[in-house]
């Protein structure tokens, strides 16, 4: 023990990040496959409780409070407008999308030599002008004056939602309109009737010369989301006429959309795919951190084991050794098998064997040299 005291007194700070490494992998590990484990058996839930409906039949109170699979193309009653650009057009959402040319300070640090070596930093500025779709703040630049923006910007990014969408039969509700947020830009050739208003390949400009900006100067794009007429599936509970998110009974919401006429199967096989898709990014973020946690308390990991005498061979203490890499690798699976014995035993069961394989086989090679 005096030699871990030692060793974490020599090498305190790194150890330091080290353990902070440590827990936030640990719990970066734990959360995502507590997440994912929820999630698949969320979806599971929601399959077998779902039923295909024909989206040109009326049905009535059977399938109320039912989850229902439908698929068609939406219908949108009334058109999104912007009467000042003269935009209309009948989608789930529209957006107006504001940007305003402003200064923006960038900044490079560059040594500055003497005798032949670096002394000191020197940070220089540069201001550039770019549309920006959010205000930049110029008092907080190191050179104002001459690179002042305005303190505000006149107009506002807003988006307009369709009070009425259709699938079928079927009212969508509000909490899965949200989810249509595939942007498409509007190309419209209609002039507006301002005159202090250009319009240049789609794009609405207030300035004098939309070839030669200057600060201050607007303009305006827009987009839509969810044409009128294309073809959508919808997974979702069915509620008086209107499809809303199907809770679960872990109380997870679920509702499923996507474009294209799919049949139930297709549809959890895809939402399937992009969640173990989205865990295996967060898995391989959470090993890199616990492999750089293993990086930094190399050497405390060999004193803290040397009465172990498997581990004490196998953990050689040199940060670069493959042999930390194997380490951090299996813990890494055994906080994951944790989280999928309680709901997939098998799979966690196999998990575990994959964890302790890579260390037995450390052990092998250390006992039964070549």
């Amino acid at each position: 023990m005096a030699n871990l005291v030692d060793e974490f007194q020599r090498s305190w700070l790194t150890s330091l990040i080290g353990i902070a490494l440590f827990c936030f992998g640990v719990w970066l590990l734990t959360w995502n496959e507590g997440r994912a484990v929820h999630h698949s058996h969320s979806l599971d839930e929601t399959y077998n409780s779902a039923v295909t409906v024909n989206p040109h039949e009326r049905f009535g109170y059977d399938y109320n409070g039912r989850v229902v699979h439908i698929s068609d193309s939406l219908f949108v009653d009334e058109p999104l407008t912007d009467v000042d650009y003269g935009i209309s057009i009948q989608a789930v959402k529209m957006k107006r999308r504001v940007q305003m040319y402003q200064w923006v300070e960038e900044r490079t640090a560059r040594n500055e030599d003497e005798n032949g070596e670096a002394q000191y930093s020197i940070n220089d500025y540069y201001y550039v002008t770019e549309w920006r779709d959010k205000l930049v703040d110029s008092s907080s630049f190191y050179v104002r004056h001459g690179h002042e923006n305005p303190r505000d910007i006149p107009l506002k990014t807003v988006s307009h939602v369709a009070p009425q969408v259709r699938l079928g039969q079927l009212s969508v509700g509000d909490e899965i309109k949200e989810k249509f947020d595939d942007w498409v830009e509007i190309t419209s050739d209609e002039r507006p009737e301002r005159t202090d208003v250009k319009l240049h390949m789609g794009i609405y400009y207030h300035c004098d010369d939309i070839w030669n900006p200057e600060v201050g100067d607007i303009r305006v794009q827009f987009y839509y989301a969810g044409a009128t007429g294309e073809p959508v599936t919808i997974v979702a509970k069915q509620e008086n006429g209107v499809l809303v998110p199907y809770e679960t009974s872990r109380g997870h919401k679920i509702a499923l959309l996507r474009y294209g006429n799919l049949n139930i199967n297709q549809m959890f096989t895809a939402e399937h795919y992009d969640s173990k898709l989205e865990t295996w990014k967060l898995r391989g973020l959470g090993i890199f951190v616990l492999y750089a946690s293993s990086v930094c308390l190399a050497k405390l990991h060999k004193i803290l084991f040397q009465q172990v005498p498997i581990l004490n061979d196998v953990l050689s203490g040199d940060p670069t050794s493959s042999n930390t890499i194997i380490f951090s690798f299996s813990l890494s699976l055994m906080v994951i098998a944790t989280a999928w014995v309680f709901y997939r035993p098998m799979l966690g069961a196999g998990l575990i064997f994959a964890a302790i394989s890579p260390l037995l086989y450390c052990t092998m090679g250390v006992y039964n040299p070549i």
